[in-house]
């Protein structure tokens, strides 16, 4: 992926940041009192980051950004649900208020979540009530390509919401399917031409 490539310039900074993550070389700067006058005034992020709930799966951190640079929603399965408040509170503000370049649906590696929509009788009710309002079925012969079907619908899915669907058409809002590697800290990228998943390249330009 070369900066040809790159849709715009928040999208170039995540990537650039996965490659420090993936390289050992960090420049992320937690919150603390130490700086906090420098966001305490204002945001203004490039992207919103739709990440999984497990604890394995950090997209400050693997995407190495400085707070204020992404807004980042975290749900089972990683879901796009209109019926969701919450979801689509969070989504519109970034949309329509922060004016985000980038969403990202950010999928993983062994996610249980998308295991579990096999068995939604064997959960609890709590359990299976969320992951079964997904519209959401298991598809794949893998869990790998399960994930990332899932990673699709919900792509989709965002597409089919008013606000987002205009702002691409106004704006350019890029949409984006992404999924990470736990156990290598390997990142792939949906490409919608092609219709295929490539790993991002993980050597620095």
């Amino acid at each position: 992926m070369n900066l040809i490539a790159y849709p715009n310039d928040g999208l170039r900074q995540l990537v650039e940041g996965y490659r420090r993550f993936f390289n050992g070389d960090p420049v992320r700067r937690g919150f603390c009192a130490i700086h906090a006058e420098q966001i305490a005034n204002t945001q203004a992020p490039h992207s919103m980051v739709v990440s999984c709930f497990d604890s394995r799966v950090c997209p400050e951190a693997i995407f190495n950004t400085n707070d204020g640079h992404i807004c980042v929603h975290r749900n089972m399965l990683n879901q796009i649900d209109q019926e969701d408040f919450s979801m689509m509170a969070s989504l519109r503000f970034a949309v329509e208020n922060l004016k985000v370049q980038n969403i990202v649906i950010l999928g993983h590696s062994d996610c249980n979540a998308v295991a579990k929509l096999q068995h939604l009788e064997e959960l609890t009710p709590e359990i299976r009530a969320w992951l079964d309002r997904t519209h959401t079925s298991y598809r794949g012969a893998t869990l790998e390509e399960a994930i990332k079907n899932n990673v699709l619908d919900q792509l989709d899915h965002l597409k089919q919401i008013p606000c987002v669907a205009q702002a691409v058409q106004a704006r350019g809002l890029n949409l984006e399917g992404m999924y990470f590697h736990i156990h290598t800290g390997r990142m792939e990228r949906y490409n919608a031409v092609s219709a295929q998943w490539k790993f991002i390249s993980t050597e620095e330009k």
